[in-house]
């Protein structure tokens, strides 16, 4: 900045603080204090639900000094001129002016914003918002700035609010709403594209590994079928040796290893793809690391060596899952694409440290405390200092045009910061890069083990079952059974809704898938509840999020689970559920 600029803008600064000084103590301040006594010949009139602002007030006053009527015009075409709403409110939240932006914004059907509190016009609400900035600056006595989302306009504002006060105390309040809601829906959907994106890199990927959980299942189904006994005849005798029950157990073992990788790797495509960027939850980050990890592994090269170093016992973080694994795979993918010829090394880390004065000083927007630190280093081309210091500045890139929308790093930027952490890069050409990121630890959850130890509930209740897929309603069916349980199976919606009518068998719990055909589980459960309401009520779903709690309470929805149900987890919540036999419920 030479300085001619910098006298500019310092002139600028001193007219802005002149002017803001004269409007204060010419206009705004006489309007917070009581009213002086006048003559009987001009009574002053109250506006609607103020004893302080009279409706000439608060409509712009009039005087004879024609300067000082000057400024006060000045000031009121430079308060209208202002794009985003402003208002001045007085020490009870009741709006004394609002600019033209503000009255377009709140006013409705031509009604005057003067006079009613400003919660009344942006939340509709007879109580002030729980999260409103005039709380904290009056706690503070300081301004402060925050964003809102105002349902009841359906939009996003960043707000700001600061005290206007006479010798010390809060007279009234400045707040102004700049509506973000463009520009907050624009994110949503650049980071929802650029999960699309990577997904589409690891496309490939993702096929090797379900090829590879396929061939583990169906090669133990084989060496099972070949080797057991045919019931067809002696036409063909088994393969090798007669099969002995512990590699009946072996193969089988193998089998459910292999689903229920498949299993979790379909969570993670989920997670990992969905548009919902609220979902944040006490999470343990080191099987994520390393599921990601192995997403990775088979998408690169061979060439490039994947080192990970994740110790025993890290803790949780309060985080996404599927925002999480975006970090490490994009950052790994980053890595990989510094490395020359597709070879080199890439090293993921994970450890926990308490921060001290070292860290404080090196990472300056670390808060003390105990923190997970996920560390992802390569071995490549590097960057020069004036590559890193921008590589989280949205549009930027190095890459070649066509090849990369330069968001990638920006949008990673933005999702370590909305989960409290705080990203550091450092880099040397040709010496390779280093990515440190750092979320806040919160204290471990408690252990299940006790649960996998207990032996699996069993029961002799009535169950009714619905799914659209016959394989696993004879599943279920059988499992069920050997549970100790009576199972009426139903392949579509309606049969299960003509067990109901019928009347004839007394049914203790209801299971139900939620995608079929011409009636979903969700509604299968809302008319089974409106004529059974104290029917209990499990649904089953391969996605999550296909089911709000809202709607499931309406349905009579006692529990979800997540397909594929494992055994155990379905015998205990039939168990939660059902009552025992002394009437009360686990």
């Amino acid at each position: 900045m030479n300085a001619s600029v910098l006298i500019i803008f310092c002139l600028f600064l001193a007219g802005y603080a002149v002017f803001s000084v004269l409007f204060f103590f010419l206009w705004i301040r006489p309007r917070l204090l009581p009213e002086p006594a006048v003559a009987a010949t001009a009574p002053a009139v109250p506006a609607e639900g103020s004893e302080t602002f009279t409706k000439e007030k608060t409509h712009g006053a009039q005087t004879s000094n024609p300067v000082l009527q000057q400024a006060l015009d000045e000031w009121r075409y430079t308060f209208d001129a202002i794009i985003d709403p402003v208002l001045i409110l007085d020490s009870e939240m009741r709006i004394v002016k609002g600019n033209q932006a503000a009255i377009q914004l709140l006013a409705t059907d031509g009604a005057t914003i003067e006079g009613k509190y400003c919660h009344q016009l942006f939340a509709g609400s007879s109580t002030p918002c729980p999260f409103c900035p005039v709380q904290t600056v009056r706690l503070e006595n300081k301004p402060h700035a925050q964003e809102i989302t105002h349902r009841y306009l359906g939009r996003t504002f960043a707000v700001s609010c600061s005290p206007l006060l006479d010798d010390g105390r809060i007279v009234g309040f400045v707040y102004s709403a700049k509506d973000i809601s463009h520009q907050r829906s624009l994110e949503k959907r650049l980071v929802h594209a650029h999960k699309l994106e990577s997904i589409a890199t690891l496309a490939g990927g993702i096929a090797h590994d379900f090829n590879n959980i396929l061939g583990a299942i169906l090669g133990n189904a084989d060496l099972l079928l070949y080797r057991l006994p045919s019931k067809e005849g002696p036409g063909e005798a088994p393969l090798g040796p007669p099969v002995r029950v512990e590699e009946i157990t072996e193969h089988v073992q193998a089998i459910k290893r292999a689903g229920t990788r498949a299993k979790d790797l379909v969570a993670q495509i989920l997670a990992f793809s969905r548009q919902s960027s609220n979902q944040r939850r006490d999470l343990l980050i080191a099987p994520v690391v390393k599921e990601s990890c192995r997403l990775l592994r088979a998408t690169l090269p061979t060439t490039i060596e994947i080192k990970v170093a994740v110790p025993e016992g890290i803790g949780m973080i309060h985080a996404d899952a599927g925002q999480v694994q975006q970090v490490v795979m994009h950052l790994c993918t980053n890595a990989a694409q510094s490395l020359p010829n597709n070879a080199g090394v890439i090293e993921i880390s994970l450890r926990e440290i308490e921060t001290g004065k070292a860290e404080q000083l090196r990472y300056h927007d670390l808060a003390p405390g105990r923190y997970i630190v996920l560390t992802i280093k390569d071995n490549g081309k590097g960057m020069p200092q004036e590559t890193l210091e921008r590589i989280f500045d949205p549009f930027f890139t190095t890459r070649e045009v066509g090849k990369g929308s330069g968001m990638g790093l920006a949008v990673l930027h933005g999702i370590i910061v909305a989960h409290d952490g705080v990203v550091d890069v450092t880099s040397e050409p040709d010496k390779g890069s280093v990515f440190t990121v750092f979320f806040p630890r919160v204290p471990d959850a408690e252990s299940d083990e006790d649960d996998q130890e207990r032996a699996i509930p069993q029961g002799s209740e009535t169950i009714l079952f619905v799914d659209d897929e016959e394989d696993i309603v004879g599943m279920r069916t059988r499992m069920l059974s050997h549970l100790g349980y009576r199972v009426l199976p139903a392949t579509s919606p309606e049969q299960a809704l003509d067990y109901i009518t019928r009347g004839e068998e007394r049914i203790d719990l209801l299971i139900t898938d939620h995608t079929m055909p011409r009636m979903t589980g969700l509604q299968l459960a809302t008319k089974i509840s409106a004529t059974n309401p104290d029917l209990p009520i499990i649904l089953c779903s391969g996605y999550s999020e296909a089911v709000t709690v809202e709607e499931s309470q309406q349905a009579g929805i006692r529990r979800f689970l997540a397909k594929p149900v494992d055994m155990r987890l379905l015998a205990l919540a039939i168990r939660e559920i059902l009552p025992n036999r002394d009437g009360r419920t686990q």
